[in-house]
């Protein structure tokens, strides 16, 4: 299979204790990502329990402060190496809107659309004909598959997004456990470098 488009390129960070939610404002978040635009700069601001997110949807651009975890979208659909997540991070590390020594780990999050190089796929090759003779006509199907290389933690998830398999949804996750965050352009290597990884399996199924 070969990558068709990007959805979303993602960097997440995670922390061993709940994050303070009373320091993160609205205005905080605009004055650190506004680019004098006004239209690009029209954002939708979400609070509830344990969550708060910020959105430039002109700038296809999502920040997400959950309990434990901070999520940083990139919906443009630029490759990896191009994406903003990497500097947009690098802002918010640059204030004192949460407490970084309660970082534990960060994941890349990487969604495409993903096509088979002769026009379809097989049920069968995806999930078995075991289950696949069980269970009478399958319209739609996926795999959810976790595995480790090279010391990284990936989870992998594929589904079939039209009926012959003709286009799939795919997934993965890499997630790595730190105790301290790397250096921004190391960062930067990293989320180009697992989006190759990923473009490798792509290819190989």
């Amino acid at each position: 299979m070969k990558i068709e488009s990007i959805k979303n390129v993602n960097i997440t960070i995670l922390f061993s204790r709940p994050i303070n939610h009373l320091l993160i404002s609205q205005k905080d978040l605009l004055d650190l990502f506004k680019i004098s635009d006004p239209d690009k700069d029209k954002h939708t601001f979400i609070e509830a329990p344990g969550l708060k997110v910020f959105v430039l949807p002109a700038q296809q651009k999502e920040i997400v402060f959950e309990a434990t975890r901070i999520l940083i979208n990139d919906k443009t659909g630029v490759d990896p190496k191009d994406s903003k997540v990497i500097d947009d991070l690098q802002k918010l590390l640059n204030t004192n809107l949460f407490e970084k020594d309660k970082i534990a780990a960060y994941g890349f999050n990487y969604d495409v659309v993903a096509i088979p190089p002769n026009g379809s796929f097989k049920i069968e090759d995806l999930i078995g004909q075991k289950i696949t003779t069980s269970l009478g006509e399958i319209k739609k199907a996926g795999v959810n598959t976790s595995f480790e290389k090279n010391g990284v933690k990936y989870l992998l998830v594929l589904n079939i997004l039209e009926e012959g398999g003709k286009k799939f949804s795919a997934h993965l996750n890499s997630h790595f456990d730190i105790s301290i965050l790397p250096d921004f352009e190391t960062l930067k290597e990293k989320i180009s470098k697992e989006y190759r990884e990923f473009e490798d399996i792509i290819k190989k199924l």
